[in-house]
């Protein structure tokens, strides 16, 4: 755009800056968050930095983007849901109860994405092994009358869409989809996974009964009666209205080197693309 004489605006760059943290391009980023004013006449705003705070969450300098995150000043709630959520989703996949408490403290006093943050803290404390506190957030979630929205995911065939919801088999070819499900855990286990306890809370619920219920997950349901009605070359496509769970994504890439197959999930965060055992992510959404 500037050799060709065209102004970038504050638009172009939270795509430059975007590309920059999905790329893991931090000094780059830096560097073009630092032109933007000096070099283009463009004041940053915050959602330039929030870019900024998910470009050093994403190589893992937690530190570092709690600090600009609390420098940031934000206009509207949505602009701090976007920045603290962000925040959120980081500190509890690097296990950072810390920072995680107040990124959900901050969602929760302004009304914002509450839910998620009640079940986001709650699974990063289960995450390091403090489950009273894990158990006393969901708690505090049911007295508030706080609810997460339940869980769905579906799939186009043709030109009919079919929609799945975790734990709820009453649909054509339920059957068919457990037994396939069930095969499928085998043959990943026997490549060394180990799924069932990763990215939920559960209380005092056996392994087995635990891997029963991540198995019965919304777009695991969705992919199962898609691998079996989708013909194979296809690529197998599942919109899910919920955040990806951490068990289901790693499943998801077993899977996709087990059957050979391309599969793209549309979640509430992005879009990943599965395909030989890893995802377009690089794990981190």
């Amino acid at each position: 755009m500037v050799e060709r004489g065209v102004k970038p605006n504050d638009v172009t760059f939270v795509g430059v800056l975007h590309g920059c943290s999905h790329s893991g391009l931090v000094d780059e980023g830096l560097g073009f968050l630092n032109s933007m004013l000096e070099k283009h006449g463009v004041e940053p705003e915050a959602k330039h930095y929030t870019c900024v705070v998910d470009m050093y969450c994403r190589v893992g300098r937690l530190d570092e983007a709690h600090k600009l995150a609390k420098s940031i000043h934000v206009e509207t709630p949505a602009e701090g849901a976007l920045l603290w959520g962000t925040l959120l989703s980081a500190s509890r996949l690097h296990g950072r109860v810390d920072i995680a408490q107040e990124a959900s403290r901050r969602l929760i006093e302004s009304n914002q994405q509450v839910a998620g943050a009640y079940v986001t803290l709650s699974n990063a404390y289960a995450s390091t092994g403090e489950w009273e506190i894990a158990h006393g957030l969901r708690s505090q979630m049911k007295q508030a009358g706080v609810v997460k929205d339940p869980g769905c995911s579906w799939v186009e065939i043709r030109d009919s869409t079919f929609v799945f919801h975790a734990g709820n088999l009453s649909f054509e070819r339920g059957e068919d989809v457990l037994r396939l499900l069930r095969e499928l855990e085998g043959r990943m286990k026997e490549r060394g996974y180990a799924g069932g306890s990763l990215g939920l809370v559960f209380f005092e619920v056996e392994q087995e009964a635990k891997e029963e219920i991540v198995s019965l997950h919304s777009e695991r349901l969705a992919l199962a009666f898609a691998l079996i009605v989708i013909p194979k070359g296809i690529t197998i496509r599942v919109m899910k209205n919920l955040r990806m769970c951490k068990d289901c994504h790693e499943a998801f890439k077993a899977i996709s080197g087990i059957v050979e197959r391309d599969f793209i999930v549309r979640d509430v965060n992005r879009f990943h693309h599965f395909r030989d055992g890893s995802c377009s992510c690089g794990d981190f959404w």
